[in-house]
């Protein structure tokens, strides 16, 4: 059961780039300093001391401590000198970049929608700046005034994202287990690394952070929009989604275990026919593998049919041994572990044969769902028939 959202700030419930922010910030605090030390040498140590902050790993050490004590190795005695220009940047220097940020109806909308859910919040920036600075940008983005449980700021956290740490040490606090927590973000790299060590995920598009242009459907549990995640948050279905990205682990695990070259996708929106699954892929309706249960007497059969295909009644008699029926929708979760529209033809919950139409074969890839209504598996027949075990028969 999902007890608490985390937000990512910037670019996620803040409307603004923070590639934009941040060099803005670093020549607005060049300026600052000025007046006490050299300007490219504090650049210098100050972005050096910030990577290292990013890579720590020691639990003793809070981001404040790891990034004073590498700034003080570079720039030597230098801290009492600093802090006091820090104060006043931060007072008022630091309140001119306000004219940067744009607050979002949106973003307050979407958090605001978590808390009705019940939902514990927690504002999950990376921990790189004071509680004040962090403070203010939530100011100017009209969320300050939520009931925050939690912030991360670098006095606090002991670790950086993507760290697995950073994600542990926030569901600690909170004293949740790691999959009773969502992780949302915008950076397809230090937010979606939440999924890692078992926090579910939700990718918000709106500014999306992908610098190695990765296939982010293949790793995350949900994607899209502010406006979707909002309506996501408020829909009935929302416990059931959560079941379903279970399935969707579990598919993803196995697949893995078989061959590390597989990962499903995830679509934005639930699919629900085969055409709207191969909207959602690009691909021809024939591609899209449907799984079906049938059942004949007490004895069951899992046929894997080509979305242009339908299943020759007669042809599943033969195999079953007497006049077949489709399975009820509860049967086919009791049986396979998944809800009709996102059956997948193995990891199943209980032992059941396989039959695969042969027709598939004329396609290099196709696609079955892994485990909910809004993911599918790019595979070959090959590869299908060899992890499904499955009998190839014409159908």
């Amino acid at each position: 059961m999902l007890q608490a959202a985390l937000f990512d700030l910037d670019g996620t419930i803040l409307e603004v780039r923070a590639e934009h922010f941040m060099q803005e910030y670093f020549q607005a605090l060049a300026r600052a300093v000025a007046p006490v030390m050299d300007v490219d040498r504090f650049t210098k140590a100050l972005m050096d001391s910030v990577v290292v902050m990013l890579m720590n790993r020691d639990p003793s050490l809070t981001n404040a401590d790891v990034f004073w004590h590498e700034f003080s190795s570079r720039m030597g005695n230098s801290r009492e000198a600093l802090e006091p220009l820090l104060i006043k940047f931060y007072a008022n220097e630091y309140q001119d970049l306000a004219k940067i940020i744009c607050p979002s109806p949106q973003g307050r909308r979407v958090v605001q929608s978590a808390l009705d859910r019940g939902l514990r919040i927690v504002l999950a920036t990376n921990p790189l700046f004071p509680r004040s600075a962090i403070y203010d940008r939530m100011s100017w983005a009209g969320l300050a005034d939520l009931p925050w449980e939690l912030l991360t700021t670098y006095e606090d956290m002991h670790f950086c994202k993507p760290c697995p740490e950073y994600f542990q040490e926030v569901a600690g606090r909170l004293e949740l287990p790691l999959e009773a927590c969502l992780m949302v973000g915008n950076d397809v790299t230090r937010d979606m690394a939440a999924a890692d060590v078992g926090m579910r995920t939700y990718l918000v598009t709106d500014y999306l952070i992908n610098p190695q242009n990765m296939d982010f459907r293949e790793i995350v549990h949900w994607h899209g929009t502010l406006d979707q995640l909002c309506r996501w948050f408020s829909g009935a279905n929302l416990e059931q989604a959560l079941s379903d990205s279970l399935a969707l682990d579990r598919v993803r695990r196995y697949v893995k275990s078989f061959d590390d070259s597989l990962a499903p996708l995830v679509f934005s929106e639930a699919t629900s026919t085969v055409e709207e699954v191969a909207r959602a892929l690009g691909v021809e309706p024939g591609m899209i593998a449907k799984t079906l249960l049938f059942r004949s007497g007490d004895r069951n059969g899992l046929f894997v049919v080509a979305g242009d295909r339908r299943v020759s009644t007669k042809k599943v008699k033969q195999l079953l041994g007497s006049k077949p029926r489709m399975a009820t929708s509860e049967e086919v979760e009791e049986i396979t572990g998944y809800r009709v529209g996102g059956v997948c033809p193995f990891a199943l919950a209980t032992d059941v044969p396989v039959y695969l139409d042969s027709s598939m074969q004329r396609f290099e890839v196709i696609y079955p769902a892994a485990g909910s209504a809004h993911s599918a598996l790019p595979i070959t027949f090959a590869k299908l028939q060899a992890i499904t075990r499955g009998t190839v028969v014409e159908v």
